[in-house]
């Protein structure tokens, strides 16, 4: 069953930057939501408060981190509903590891606005955290979700 796996998800084509960006914004709805009153009362304290925002952060990279890996099986919430998925440049779920790398270079990178450029400039749409982590992003057939 995983050889089957393997072998269609090397060969499904990449998802679009829409199915992606789209993806991604339902994940931070997922995150952004119920952490906004937490951090927004960290903003109209007297005295600024760092701890919520750095569980957000944390938060943000254990989410991706955890639905990227084997655990999650390559797909967050939002990539479930836009039908794509990550794997390793072999075809194969991605370690915690790799998932974690992937999502850090994503975290740093997005804040800084050059993961969205490099999936848009790249000719095959593969984005600096995703040749960092040896990953794609694919579009999955029906028949293809893992989920």
């Amino acid at each position: 069953m995983m050889r089957a796996m393997t072998s269609v998800a090397a060969s499904a084509p990449g998802a679009s930057f829409d199915a992606r960006l789209s993806a991604y914004l339902i994940d931070g709805l997922i995150i952004f939501v119920p952490t906004y009153p937490i951090v927004f009362w960290s903003f109209v304290q007297r005295d600024f408060i760092w701890w919520p925002l750095i569980l957000w952060d944390a938060l943000f990279i254990v989410y991706f981190t955890i639905f990227w890996s084997r655990l999650g099986r390559g797909q967050t919430p939002g990539m479930r509903i836009r039908r794509i998925r990550v794997v390793r440049d072999d075809g194969r779920d991605l370690s915690p590891g790799r998932a974690l790398v992937r999502a850090v270079v994503l975290f740093f990178g997005s804040g800084l606005g050059i993961v969205p450029l490099t999936v848009l400039l790249d000719r095959d749409g593969i984005g600096l955290h995703d040749r960092i982590a040896g990953t794609h992003v694919i579009k999955l057939a029906k028949r293809d979700d893992p989920g």
